[in-house]
C-alpha cells in the first residue's frame, strides 16, 4: 500500500502537491482555530481565522518542501537501484549474494550460465556447498579456508582457488573472492567466482609441453643450447654442459662464450649469433672449430636459428651442433682414396682370369645403371652384346703377353639401352694375383658429333642459301643454293665481306640495329633487299645467328637466306585486291575509311578542314537495263577516270563504295567553299556525254558534302551526313550538290 502511495505522490506535479498541502492545512487549521475560539470566547473572531490561515500556509509550504525533497531523493535512489540491477545482470562474472543467515538472496544470469545452478537449486550456503563440493574432505577444507579469510577483519579477503562441480557434473576451476556488505554490521556476503578452467588447462598443457620438450632435448644425440640477445646462455642440455666441462646444465645460465674453454672462438660465435638475430634467418649446417676443456681443437657442424616472440621478433638464438672431428677425418681419407679412382669420367673394371668382374668404379655403375654389388661377379659378355664368352680366352692370352688390347664395342645398360664404347685393356700381376685393368670410354658423344657433322654437311646443301663467316663477317663457306640465289660462286664469295650483297636501299641505321640485335640476342631475322651479281635487286628473308665459343665470345656467324620475290608479288597483289575496287581500280571502302581516319587525325592536330563528297549517278539503272551490264561497267570506269581528272591533289582520294556510289575525300582544305568548287567541276564533267561502244550516254549525278569538323568529328558520322546531303541533292532535282544541313537547320 505504502509503495502505491509513494508512486502516486511521485507522479503528482510539485505545484499540485503544494496546492493540495495548502488546502488540507487550511481546512484543518481553520477548523481547529474556529472550534477553539468558539469554546473559549463563545464566538468566532476574524483575527483568529486570519492568524490560522497564515499559520496553515507556512506549515503547508514547509511540509510540502520536505515531501518534495524526500520524493526527489527517493527517485534518485530508485534510479541507482535500477542501474545497479542492470550492471549485476550484465556482469560477465558469476555473482551470488548471501544474507546474514547464509540464505542465498540473488544469483546473476552469468552464475547460472557458467555453473548451471538456479536460485531454487541452492537456497542457502549449506545447499551450495553440498552441490559444489561433493567430496566431504574437500568441502571441509574449503569451508575452513573460507572462514579463516572472513575472521580477519583487518585484511581484505584473499582470493581462493577452488574446484566447483557444475550442475551438469563437470568440474570447473574457479578463483573465488568475497566481501561483506550491508551496513555497519556487514553481515551480508557478496561472492564473485572467476572461471579459470581454460587458464588452468593451458598452464597444465604448457607444463606438459615443457616437460616433453626438456625430455626431447635431453634425449636427442646432439648438443643443444639457447641464448638471449646479448649471447648469454639461458640453457642447454646435458651433452652441451659436458662439452663445457660443467657438471650440470643449470650451471651454464648467465655465462658467455668468453668464459668457457672455447674463448678463442668466442667472437666468431658471437658474430654468428648477431647475424642470425639481426637477419631473423637461420644459419644451417656450417662448420666451425671449437677448443675443448682439455685444449684440443675439434670441428663442429653447427646450426643456429632465431628465437622469436609472438610478434615474430628475434629475442635470442637457438643452436645445435655435432662433433664431426672423427667423421671429417674419415671423410678426408675416403675422399683421397675415392678421388684417385672415381674422379675420372672414364669407367674402369677389374676382371680376374675367368673374366669375372671383381671391382668397378662409380662411373662404371653410373654408365651401366647397375649398382656395384650387381656388377661385381658379372662377366663382360653379360653387358656387352658384341663380346661372346668364347672370345675371353683369346683376349686373356693377349693380355698375359703384355699386349694392350683396344677396340670399339657396345655396352647394354640395365634398362636395355645400348651405347657405343671404346675399351683399353691392361694386364697387371702382383703377389700371384692376376687382373685385367680395363678402361671403358663412352663414345656416344663422339658418335653423335660424327653423325651431326654428316647431317650438317647434308643440311648445308639445302634449298635455302647459306653462308658461314668468321667473327669479322668474312665469308668462309657458302652452299649451292647461295650461288643459285645470288649468282656468286663459292670461289667468288669466300674471302669477301658479308656486305658483298648490299643493295644500297637500307641506310646505316638499319644495319646498326641489325648487328646490335645479333650482339645482344645472338640472332636477327627479317626482310632485306639485296643485290645479285647481275645487279638485280631482290627481296629475301635473312636470318643471321651468332656462334659463340666456350668463353662466350662470338667465333662465327651463320646466315640463311630465302628469295621471297614471288611471295612479295603475291602479298602485294592480295593487298591491292583488299584495298582497291576490282572494276575501277579506285580505293574501296576499307582504304577510304583508313585514309579518312588519318585525315581526321591530321585535321584535329592542325585545326584544319576536310570534306567528304558523296556522289551517286543519276539515270544509271536505265543504262544497265537498256544496254547491259557490260556497258554499265565501262561507263563506271569512265566515270572513275573523269573523277580522278577533277581531283588532282595527291592528298585527296577518289573511291568507289559499290554500285554507282563514289566518295571523294578532300583533305587539308583552307575554306569550306573549296569543296563546292570541286563538286561543281565534277557535276560539269559528268554532265558531258559518254561514248561507250558507239552508244552516246547522258547521265548526271547528285553530290552531298559533309565538312569536318562542323558536320561530324568521326569517320562514320561524316560518311553518314554526306550520304544524307546527297539525298537532299536528289530531292532538290538531281544534277546538283548540297552541303549537309541537319534537321534542326531545316
Amino acid at each position: 500500500m505504502k509503495y502505491i502511495l509513494l508512486s502516486r505522490l511521485q507522479r503528482i506535479n510539485k505545484y499540485q502537491l503544494w496546492l493540495i498541502s495548502v488546502v488540507l492545512a487550511t481546512v484543518l487549521t481553520e477548523s481547529i482555530v474556529a472550534m477553539m475560539d468558539l469554546l473559549l470566547k463563545g464566538e468566532i473572531s476574524f483575527d483568529y481565522l486570519l492568524t490560522g490561515l497564515v499559520a496553515s500556509l507556512l506549515v503547508a509550504s514547509l511540509i510540502c518542501a520536505m515531501i518534495i525533497v524526500f520524493l526527489d531523493q527517493l527517485s534518485s535512489l530508485n534510479d541507482d537501484n535500477s542501474q545497479l540491477s542492470t550492471i549485476v545482470t550484465a556482469l560477465p562474472i558469476p555473482l551470488a549474494l548471501f544474507d546474514d543467515k547464509r540464505n542465498l538472496q540473488m544469483l546473476n544470469p552469468e552464475f547460472t550460465k557458467v555453473f548451471g545452478y538456479e536460485l531454487r537449486d541452492i537456497p542457502n550456503l549449506s545447499a551450495w556447498r553440498l552441490q559444489a563440493f561433493p567430496d566431504p574432505v574437500y568441502r571441509e577444507t574449503i569451508s575452513a579456508e573460507w572462514q579463516k579469510r572472513f575472521e580477519n577483519d583487518d585484511l581484505e579477503f584473499q582470493p581462493l582457488e577452488i574446484k566447483i562441480r557444475c550442475k551438469n557434473g563437470l568440474t570447473k576451476h574457479v578463483m573465488a573472492t568475497a566481501t561483506r556488505i550491508g551496513g555497519a554490521d556487514h553481515k551480508m556476503q557478496l561472492v564473485l567466482l572467476y572461471d579459470i578452467s581454460k587458464r588452468i588447462a593451458a598452464m597444465n598443457a604448457l607444463a606438459e609441453s615443457r616437460s616433453l620438450l626438456q625430455s626431447v632435448i635431453e634425449t636427442i644425440p646432439t648438443r643443444v643450447f639457447w641464448k638471449d640477445p646479448q649471447s648469454r646462455y639461458l640453457g642447454c642440455n646435458s651433452q652441451f654442459a659436458g662439452d663445457c666441462g660443467l657438471a650440470r646444465a643449470e650451471d651454464i645460465v648467465g655465462k658467455v662464450d668468453s668464459q668457457l674453454s672455447w674463448r678463442d672462438q668466442a667472437e666468431i660465435y658471437r658474430a654468428d649469433d648477431r647475424l642470425v638475430m639481426q637477419s631473423n634467418v637461420p644459419k644451417l649446417a656450417y662448420e666451425e672449430p671449437q677448443t675443448t676443456p682439455d685444449g684440443r681443437e675439434i670441428l663442429l657442424r653447427t646450426s643456429k636459428a632465431p628465437l622469436r616472440n609472438s610478434l615474430g621478433e628475434a629475442i635470442g638464438v637457438l643452436g645445435v651442433y655435432d662433433d664431426i672431428t672423427e667423421l671429417k677425418k674419415i671423410e678426408n681419407e675416403l675422399w683421397l682414396t675415392k678421388t684417385m679412382v672415381d674422379k675420372s669420367k672414364t669407367a674402369f673394371f677389374c676382371l680376374d682370369p675367368r673374366g669375372m668382374v671383381t671391382y668397378v668404379n662409380d662411373y662404371a655403375c653410373l654408365s651401366l645403371g647397375y649398382s656395384r654389388d650387381e656388377l661385381v661377379g658379372m662377366s663382360p659378355w653379360e653387358f656387352d652384346p658384341d663380346f661372346p664368352a668364347s672370345a675371353w680366352s683369346s683376349i686373356w692370352g693377349r693380355l698375359r703377353d703384355c699386349e694392350i688390347v683396344s677396340h670399339e664395342s657396345r655396352h647394354r645398360r640395365k634398362d636395355g639401352t645400348i651405347f657405343p664404347v671404346e675399351l683399353t685393356c691392361h694386364y697387371i700381376a702382383h703377389n700371384g694375383l692376376e687382373l685385367s685393368f680395363t678402361f671403358v670410354q663412352n663414345i656416344s658423344e663422339r658418335k653423335r658429333l660424327d653423325t651431326e657433322l654428316r647431317i650438317a654437311a647434308t643440311a648445308f646443301e639445302s634449298q635455302e642459301g647459306m653462308m658461314i663467316t668468321d667473327a669479322n663477317a668474312v665469308i668462309l663457306k657458302v652452299n649451292k643454293s647461295f650461288t643459285e640465289i645470288t649468282g656468286y660462286s663459292s670461289a667468288e664469295a669466300v674471302g669477301q665481306k658479308m656486305n658483298l650483297l648490299n643493295s644500297g636501299i637500307h641506310n646505316a641505321l638499319f644495319f646498326a640495329e641489325m648487328w646490335q640485335s645479333i650482339d645482344s640476342k645472338g640472332v636477327w631475322q627479317g626482310e632485306i633487299w639485296n643485290r645479285r651479281k647481275n645487279g638485280n635487286i631482290f627481296p629475301e628473308w635473312l636470318t643471321i645467328s651468332a656462334v659463340k665459343g666456350a668463353d662466350d665470345k662470338i667465333t662465327h656467324y651463320v646466315g640463311t637466306m630465302m628469295d621471297i620475290t614471288a611471295r612479295k608479288a603475291i602479298e602485294q597483289h592480295i593487298h591491292h585486291l583488299a584495298h582497291f575496287d576490282a572494276l575501277t581500280d579506285l580505293p574501296n571502302r576499307t582504304l577510304l575509311i583508313d585514309r579518312l581516319h588519318q585525315a581526321i587525325a591530321q585535321a584535329r592536330r592542325e585545326h584544319g578542314l576536310l570534306a567528304l563528297l558523296y556522289l551517286d549517278l543519276d539515270k544509271f539503272k536505265p543504262v544497265n537495263d537498256s544496254f547491259g551490264h557490260d556497258v554499265g561497267d565501262l561507263l563506271l570506269k569512265e566515270v572513275a577516270n573523269r573523277l580522278e581528272a577533277c581531283v588532282k591533289r595527291e592528298t585527296d582520294t577518289v573511291s568507289r563504295l559499290g554500285g554507282d556510289e563514289f566518295v571523294i575525300l578532300l583533305s587539308q582544305l583552307d575554306r569550306q567553299s573549296a569543296a563546292g568548287l570541286v563538286a561543281e567541276n565534277i557535276l560539269a564533267s559528268l554532265n558531258q556525254p559518254f561514248v561507250i561502244q558507239q552508244h552516246t550516254l547522258d547521265i548526271s549525278s547528285s553530290v552531298g558534302i559533309a565538312v569536318y569538323p562542323g558536320d561530324g568529328l568521326e569517320a562514320h558520322t561524316l560518311l553518314k551526313n554526306a550520304d544524307n546531303a546527297m539525298y537532299q541533292a536528289k530531292c532538290a532535282g538531281r544534277g546538283c550538290f548540297r552541303f549537309f544541313r541537319s534537321a534542326a537547320e531545316g
